[in-house]
């Protein structure tokens, strides 16, 4: 018979079993579980591997021998083509049914050698026998369990009785319930981190920096979040980031910049302020006109005094234009160099007007620092937008539910300067506020963008500090990296990002 309390008991064992996450904490509950009901002296436990179709031996547990019930973990499997008849694991596995034996010793349809052995090298005697498919009905077979020697009140072996079965294939069938939940969301998850990596490639074709970027800001995260961790152990700092919550946090730095697959490459890579045909066009039309002022004055229609200083003008500018079509800033001296040549018209002998610099040239080459004009960076800033687009398409679990405000929200400051939709400190959780850190750091300090060299450690440090200053950034995450990564970034960087002093390459 069954303990008294037995119907409570189970149900207490199928609430834990449907909570519980650990596949080998699954196996000893329900091993020790069935020990348990049917006051059996011990067991083992056997799942089929997915790959090999082999039945692995996880768990051993004996009360009377007290060697406990985690003896064995994943031990040699057993191979399932052979022995399919005579092998009591076997046979349950590929019939799928339960075996009550009254006494093992007696069967001569199976082999029983290695229990005897068992037996001899204990001293031991295994009699009454249970074996148990783990499996749902009309399903597949997960795995099987063996129990051995139940004992009555009185500690005499016994047969296992109906009960006994009962309580076995419940919490069997329980466990091959939760097994296959857990294989599903396992699955799942794997899909989903499959999906994502796709994604970062095809970032990757998009721009090939883009890629390094979502990788090494996907890193800076987590070990801030590390970071942040052991500080709180030691009563440093009141945040604590959950395992769940780094998770979701890598996850959403690994698809944060998803949405820049919709930018045009040539903007994404603009390296310069005009694209190398609008260079060449431009710096030919010049050495054209310069040309044409040549033979103007040559032919008399230009005086030569004045010709010599507007050829002077134009040789110095053409000098100067590739390094002002990619300079990180440009001098006032350069943009008002660039304001004087828009003004300039050649007129040719037949009346045709020529400007030095067409409309495009000139607000591409008055750009003041970087490369983008502001219709290019409006287009660079709506890659937030369509992220959000995106991932706003994929049903997100509860696990990951926060993946999607975290990505779409990295370009947001506290004080509701950024963009795209001016949130504010109240609205900006812990996570976002990492991820907009670690993504100002490492666009900062990478060495692979195509419009600028790496800035020096101290140097990016200074204007992340400077943010959170002006209430941009989160002060207490800029100091928590700014400490870490003058530990740690130095010893995997070139020796030239750690002074401010240093010429970027």
């Amino acid at each position: 018979m069954l303990p008294t309390d037995a119907e409570d008991d189970l149900l207490t064992i199928g609430y834990n079993m449907a909570t519980e996450k650990s596949y080998v904490n699954l196996f000893d509950m329900v091993l020790e579980s069935c020990l348990k009901f049917t006051n059996a002296d011990g067991g083992s436990l056997y799942i089929v591997d997915e790959e090999s179709k082999n039945l692995i031996h996880l768990l051993d547990a004996n009360h009377q021998l007290d060697f406990g019930s985690k003896q064995s973990i994943a031990q040699a499997d057993m191979q399932m083509a052979e022995d399919k008849e005579t092998n009591l694991f076997t046979y349950t596995y590929h019939h799928n049914r339960l075996l009550n034996i009254a006494d093992i010793y007696t069967v001569k349809e199976f082999d029983v050698i290695s229990i005897r052995e068992f037996d001899a090298r204990n001293g031991y005697r295994t009699k009454s026998v249970l074996m148990a498919p783990i499996s749902i009905k009309d399903r597949a077979v997960l795995g099987v369990m063996m129990l051995y020697n139940c004992r009555n009140e009185e500690g005499e072996v016994v047969p296992f009785n109906w009960e006994c079965e009962r309580a076995v294939v419940s919490l069997t069938s329980q466990m091959a319930s939760n097994l296959t939940n857990m294989t599903l969301i396992q699955d799942l998850e794997e899909l989903l981190g499959s999906f994502v990596e796709c994604m970062t490639t095809a970032i990757d074709t998009k721009t090939p920096y883009n890629a390094n970027h979502t990788r090494h800001v996907a890193k800076y995260c987590m070990e801030i979040c590390e970071q942040i961790n052991a500080l709180h152990t030691r009563g440093e700092c009141e945040i604590f980031i959950s395992e769940n919550d780094k998770e979701q946090l890598h996850m959403a730095a690994m698809l944060h910049d998803i949405g820049k697959i919709v930018i045009h490459r040539g903007i994404l890579d603009k390296a310069s302020r005009l694209s190398e045909l609008e260079y060449e066009k431009l710096y030919n039309k010049l050495e054209w006109i310069r040309l044409m002022l040549k033979i103007d004055m040559l032919e008399g229609r230009f005086d030569e005094s004045s010709w010599a200083m507007e050829d002077i003008k134009l040789t110095n500018f053409c000098r100067d234009l590739h390094r002002m079509n990619i300079a990180e800033m440009l001098t006032k001296t350069d943009l008002d160099r660039i304001e004087d040549m828009a003004g300039r018209v050649y007129v040719s002998p037949i009346g045709e007007r020529f400007p030095y610099l067409n409309e495009n040239e000139k607000k591409a080459l008055n750009i003041k620092q970087g490369t983008l004009t502001d219709e290019e960076r409006r287009q660079i800033q709506e890659h937030v937008v369509y992220t959000n687009r995106i991932l706003d398409k994929i049903k997100f679990t509860d696990k990951y539910s926060k993946v999607q405000s975290i990505a779409a929200n990295h370009h947001e400051y506290l004080d509701g300067s950024g963009y795209p939709n001016g949130l504010k400190a109240e609205q900006l959780d812990i996570l976002t506020r990492i991820l907009t850190v670690c993504d100002i750091f490492d666009s900062l300090t990478a060495e692979d963008r195509p419009y600028k060299g790496p800035m020096p450690l101290d140097q990016a440090i200074k204007i992340l500090k400077d943010l959170a200053k002006r209430g941009k950034l989160d002060e207490k995450i800029v100091t928590i990296l700014s400490d870490y990564m003058m530990e740690h970034f130095v010893k995997e960087t070139s020796p030239l990002l750690l002074q401010a002093d240093a010429k970027p390459f």
